[in-house]
């Protein structure tokens, strides 16, 4: 499917979850909102967060301590906006399949939606066993994502950056990073070149790696790894791989992760040692580690089970990482 492209005019900009991620993105897109090539930007939250950023706006603290409050326009119900050009989800793998009516009600036939995402996207594609390819069952069940809203809308993005939410309406932007934006080999890449210009007009870093597998993988081999043996050990990453099994335990999954990103035509330039060695430079704690002490769903399914289910598709075994992933369901059971 062709789409037409972004109108030639400014954009219309939804953030679909104002946490720790969504609020980083939405604060830098509010604060230039109505200039160049943004138009009007919204964000949608529930709950505690959405009454606080209603009341007060969004505050946002940088990594030197400083803090700036920004004006936003908010709402908790997706119903009452208009048509958004683009649509920027930053939820969790889970979230998003229940929600695949309501994206699509928001985006236009030209409409792009960007998923932010810590897990593998549901637009990534696996063979079908038809000739075909579909998206990862764990992350889209029974491809209501892939049907309703379509691969081809989907610019893919990776969060390279620390945050967290110390208390509704505060997004505390811990560790500065980038954001990597791109599609998979032969997609178009007009609209990706036009957001990612945008996204730098706001102040953000902004990589455009491709093949965007690339990143991909790159992400995944940290987050399959050491989000997960955080959650499972219950330590910040710095903590836990003083200890030389744990070390040892972590350092097995990245290299089946590397495993699965060569069986997908992609490269993981950075080496499981060094990867580990800055883990090991720094105690902050992964987004897994924080939904569990939160008592929040993990993203068991969208980063770990997914992760391994491609890897299953390919033939790659994984089994220290199909150990993690059950290791963490039982946890989660444990807990409710």
């Amino acid at each position: 499917m062709t789409l037409p492209p972004l109108p030639d005019r400014s954009l219309d900009i939804c953030i679909y979850g104002a946490g720790a991620i969504g609020g980083v993105i939405a604060a830098r897109l509010a604060k230039c909102q109505n200039q160049g090539d943004i138009g009007r930007v919204t964000l949608i939250a529930r709950g505690a967060q959405f009454e606080a950023l209603k009341s007060g706006g969004l505050r946002l603290r940088l990594p030197d301590g400083t803090q700036d409050t920004i004006p936003v326009t908010v709402t908790d119900d997706p119903a009452t906006l208009p048509e958004q050009d683009l649509v920027i989800t930053a939820l969790k793998g889970h979230q998003i399949p229940p929600l695949a009516d309501t994206l699509a009600a928001l985006l236009p036939d030209h409409g792009r939606i960007l998923p932010v995402v810590n897990g593998v996207p549901w637009w990534y594609p696996v063979p079908d066993g038809k000739g075909g390819t579909k998206g990862v069952e764990e992350v889209d069940p029974q491809g209501v994502l892939w049907r309703v809203i379509g691969p081809e809308r989907a610019i893919g993005s990776i969060a390279y950056l620390g945050a967290s939410v110390p208390e509704p309406g505060l997004i505390s932007y811990d560790i500065e990073g980038y954001l990597d934006l791109g599609r998979l080999s032969g997609a178009p890449r007009d609209d990706v070149a036009r957001v990612a210009a945008l996204l730098r007009g706001t102040g953000w870093a902004i990589r455009e790696t491709e093949p965007f597998q690339d990143a991909l993988w790159t992400k995944m081999m940290s987050n399959c790894a050491l989000n997960s043996v955080s959650a499972i050990t219950r330590t910040a990453n710095a903590t836990g791989l003083a200890a030389a099994p744990i070390y040892d335990f972590t350092a097995a999954i990245m290299e089946e992760v590397r495993a699965i990103a060569a069986a997908e035509g992609a490269t993981i330039a950075m080496t499981t040692e060094k990867r580990l060695e800055l883990a090991r430079r720094n105690d902050f704690k992964t987004s897994t580690l924080q939904d569990l002490e939160k008592g929040r769903p993990m993203e068991i399914e969208p980063i770990f089970a997914a992760a391994a289910a491609v890897g299953h598709a390919r033939g790659v075994p994984c089994p220290m990482l199909d150990l993690a992933t059950e290791i963490l369901r039982h946890i989660d059971r444990a807990l409710q």
